[in-house]
């Protein structure tokens, strides 16, 4: 029971910061650092949490996130924005998802399929992301702190997932920028050909980013002058979401 009791405090720890080293852990925990490695070991392997391998951070995984157990905020978070995302849909008739930040990924934990027409967008929540590729994550990327920014642009690997995918650090660069100064991202055919997808960055209580939230549509259907209205209706939602947490 002492064991279990230890990995329970590890998981306790990320309640307030998603966002860990491990001296910090070892700090909020007391767990001695050899027993402390295993534990978090463990809880890596098992997908519980995850270690950021270009800050050395740890983060609530994928499994908590799935389980909805990824700390207070975002908890929250996931509650207050299921109704907002149905007025999306409603108003747009596109998908619409809620990411959250993991590590160098993004994982979608909210997901809400359109209404338009019989093609739609559709991710599965629980989808796993790299941060490049789409508007959801490198809205993610654009907002977060300079310092860790500049970390990621330099190392981050850049698969060509789809053909519109960027893979070129000078281009991601740039485009980073861009949506730091019009504040939403846009992404076209970055996952997958034939789809297109705007988002926003939804910051957290110390006013670090670390989730997104992204309406997606077919190709078919994209009607580029609207792009800026998304963005607008966005903006409000997570005003709405974020408003008393």
């Amino acid at each position: 029971m002492k064991a279990l009791s230890r990995g329970l405090d590890v998981l306790d720890a990320f309640a307030e910061r998603p966002r860990r080293h491990f001296a910090e852990l070892a700090a909020a925990t007391g767990i001695p650092r050899s027993s402390l490695y295993r534990f978090l070991a463990l809880l890596e392997s098992r997908g519980f949490l995850r270690q950021d391998p270009l800050t050395g951070e740890y983060t609530p995984g994928a499994v908590l996130y799935r389980l909805g157990s990824s700390g207070a905020w975002l908890g929250e978070l996931r509650q207050a924005a299921r109704a907002v995302m149905r007025t999306l849909v409603d108003k747009i008739g596109e998908s619409v998802y809620l990411y959250v930040r993991e590590g160098t990924a993004r994982v979608c934990v909210e997901a809400l399929e359109g209404t338009r027409g019989t093609i739609r967008h559709a991710i599965k929540s629980g989808s796993v992301f790299p941060l490049h590729a789409g508007a959801s994550g490198k809205v993610i990327l654009a907002f977060l702190p300079d310092d860790e920014r500049a970390v990621l642009l330099a190392r981050l690997p850049l698969p060509r997932l789809g053909p519109g995918a960027i893979t070129r650090r000078a281009e991601l660069r740039a485009a980073i920028e861009r949506i730091r100064r019009q504040g939403w991202a846009y992404g076209e055919e970055e996952l997958a050909s034939g789809a297109w997808a705007v988002a926003v960055p939804i910051l957290d209580r110390t006013k670090a980013c670390v989730a997104s939230l992204v309406v997606a549509g077919p190709m078919v259907r994209l009607e580029r002058e609207r792009l800026p209205e998304y963005a607008r209706l966005l903006r409000a939602a997570v005003d709405t979401m974020t408003r008393g947490l």
